[in-house]
């Protein structure tokens, strides 16, 4: 995504990083800058700053700012170098302008993660669609009516899932794929870490995570403390 000049000062940054933390805290803006242009998103220290606070707690736009020749020259760089798209001018699609321009990037990094959630469902919806039905017609035809009603749950076997179905269905329920596009698994709901908007409900997840059967042994919530907004409610 970077051009040769940024990816020059990249490389000429990391080599130089005197510790640990500055060569991390370049990596992250990295990995950030190339996110925010993937998305289409205005790259500055703010926009920059808030993505590096979502996903790993910093660091911090003022830090950004504060190391002018580290950092800050890679957030310049990059944004110099950003051709963004040309505002609709379509008064069906029209967005008032925000001047702020802490809210501007905050509302293109919602709109950003919103679009990925969108596509993020859009592929489970199109996983879930494979999974074969059961064949009820087939079960009750080779039962004896009368013994329906004593069938238990454990009688009852689950149907065989395509493998590409089966490797989705761990993909989406694996902690560490959910963390790379900024999902968790919290309370058995999958939702965005960065706005807490519940992609899949308890119910939804539990029906997964039965589809899987014995498979599903290994899988594990990502455990946290609740934040201020997840306790007032």
């Amino acid at each position: 995504m970077s051009t040769p000049v940024s990816a020059a000062l990249y490389a000429r940054l990391i080599e130089e990083a005197t510790n640990k933390r500055l060569r991390e805290s370049l990596e992250r803006i990295k990995e950030a800058c190339d996110f925010l242009e993937s998305a289409r998103a205005a790259m500055t220290p703010t926009s920059v700053g808030k993505y590096c606070i979502d996903r790993w707690g910093g660091p911090r736009s003022q830090s950004i700012r504060n190391a002018d020749k580290t950092l800050f020259a890679y957030v310049k760089a990059r944004s110099s170098e950003q051709v963004l798209p040309v505002a609709s001018h379509n008064a069906h699609s029209f967005e008032p302008a925000i001047q702020d321009e802490t809210i501007r990037a905050y509302v293109a990094l919602i709109k950003a993660e919103r679009d990925e959630a969108v596509r993020a469902k859009n592929r489970i919806v199109a996983g879930l669609r494979s999974i074969p039905g059961v064949p009820i017609d087939e079960w009750i035809r080779d039962r004896h009516m009368s013994d329906v009603g004593r069938l238990t749950r454990d009688e009852v076997k689950p149907a065989s899932l395509p493998p590409q179905a089966r490797v989705a269905i761990e993909t989406l329920l694996d902690r560490h794929s959910l963390q790379a596009v900024g999902l968790e698994l919290y309370r058995q709901r999958l939702r965005s870490v960065a706005t807490n908007q519940v992609l899949l409900d308890k119910s939804q997840v539990e029906a997964l995570i039965g589809l899987l059967g014995t498979d599903a042994t290994g899988i594990h919530e990502h455990h946290r403390a609740p934040d201020q907004g997840e306790l007032e409610r």
